[in-house]
């Protein structure tokens, strides 16, 4: 019995450190190899371009950092693969629906709205374009949309202004035609779709086109906290001359890169350091990037922050405790398990043994009864070794009782009957 709980023992201890090594490889895998699915949008879109030159730049700096490039029809795919489950990372419009699912790594950059005005068009605010045909360069369904809220806000019924949606190489000969009264674009306050919408009309007018001024656009952010209010500097998309020639309020937007709510802090911590200690090297590629930046965190507003970004942008550390805490409480869930099932076993050995401890104590009994039975109870007690008899077989064949020890039982049985029969010899 003892040497059947001593294999029993080294059986679980060795079961105990198989899960301990297999536990310590798993999070050498994990941990030493972050990987995580990147929603890219369409192939040659700006998202596209500054996952792939980010996925070059992170893997010949931190090649444990792994980013797998999930393709996507468009950036509001990537903002529903993101809600999905199905990316970890994306970059996507602050307009766009992504509800709880997605909290804020970094700014990517600010699109403004502009309202582009051909010289001498009688179009000199807001209002003034309605009965108008306005041309939307193409971009994004989200555009439209966004148009949408601005002609709500000013009352303008949508079927008193017509649209045209126009390409790039579209806008000039419109212009000029005059088959559009105005344009519509979103872009950076620099290079990007806004600034070839303003050269395309001013190559296609004679003077100064202007960009009509949003002057609620301090109201319309604060009842859509989406959006914000910001200035276009002066000469932001031209300097001969000055495009536009004063500095323009107007609404913008934000593209962003967001990651799972579910993404654990110290990895959005690790992706916030790696994408500005990486921005040096990607501007190089893309000069865009140079527009990335950090979040103002001290400011609340619809779009919340990842808490690991938000310590790493407040030089915070992250918290090795709250690292681990998810894997320190399965750790200690399995060990409360085990330690259940190591205490049930000693139970159990504690129990049997007993048992077995009064089973040879009965017997002892039966033997020192035996001279003084007579023939009723012998049959009685014959009976009774038998079933102990059986018993203990049984034990035997369950591996609960040691061969050695069910010999002395066996010996114990024999003599027992033995004594029996000489005891029903002398009382008939």
């Amino acid at each position: 019995m003892r040497q059947n709980r001593r294999r029993v023992l080294l059986v679980i201890l060795a079961c105990l450190l198989a899960g301990i090594g297999l536990g310590a490889a798993v999070g050498w895998f994990f941990f030493a190899h972050i990987t995580l699915r990147v929603a890219t949008g369409p192939l040659g879109s700006d998202g596209q371009k500054f996952f792939a030159a980010f996925v070059r730049t992170v893997a010949d700096a931190h090649p444990r950092v792994r980013l797998k490039l999930v393709p996507t029809a468009e950036s509001e795919a990537s903002a529903k693969a993101l809600t999905a489950g199905e990316a970890d990372l994306a970059v996507v419009r602050s307009d766009m629906r992504t509800g709880t699912a997605a909290q804020t790594i970094a700014l990517v950059r600010r699109d403004v709205v502009g309202f582009v005005i051909p010289p001498h068009a009688p179009i000199a605010k807001v209002r003034d374009l309605a009965g108008k045909t306005l041309g939307l360069v193409q971009g994004p369904a989200g555009d439209a949309r966004l148009l949408d809220q601005i002609l709500a806000y000013y009352q303008i019924p949508a079927d008193t202004l017509q649209r045209v949606v126009l390409a790039p190489n579209e806008i000039g000969p419109a212009i000029r035609e005059k088959r559009v009264a105005a344009m519509f674009a979103l872009g950076p306050a620099g290079p990007g779709p806004l600034a070839d919408a303003v050269t395309a009309v001013a190559k296609a007018g004679k003077g100064t086109l202007t960009i009509v001024e949003i002057e609620a656009a301090e109201a319309m952010a604060q009842r859509f906290p989406l959006l914000e209010s910001v200035d276009i500097p002066a000469g932001a998309f031209g300097t001969t001359p000055l495009r536009p020639e004063d500095s323009v309020t107007t609404l913008a937007v934000t593209w962003r890169l967001v990651a799972r709510a579910s993404m654990p802090n110290y990895v959005a911590w690790e992706v916030a350091r790696l994408l500005f200690a990486t921005k040096a090297q990607l501007v190089a590629t893309l000069p865009q990037v140079g527009a990335i930046e950090a979040p103002d965190t001290t400011v609340g507003g619809a779009l919340p922050f990842h808490p690991g970004a938000v310590a790493y942008y407040n030089g915070e550390q992250p918290n090795l405790l709250e690292m681990f805490e998810n894997y320190v409480y399965l750790i200690a869930i399995i060990g409360s398990i085990l330690g259940a099932g190591v205490a049930w076993m000693l139970r159990a050995w504690r129990h049997a043994g007993r048992q077995d401890q009064a089973q040879l104590l009965r017997l002892l009994a039966i033997l020192r009864a035996v001279p003084a039975a007579d023939l009723a109870t012998l049959a009685a007690l014959d009976h009774e070794v038998e079933a102990m008899h059986a018993w203990a077989v049984e034990r035997v064949a369950q591996g609960a009782m040691e061969p050695e020890q069910f010999q002395v039982f066996a010996q114990v049985v024999s003599a027992l009957r033995q004594g029996i029969d000489k005891r029903r010899a002398t009382r008939r």
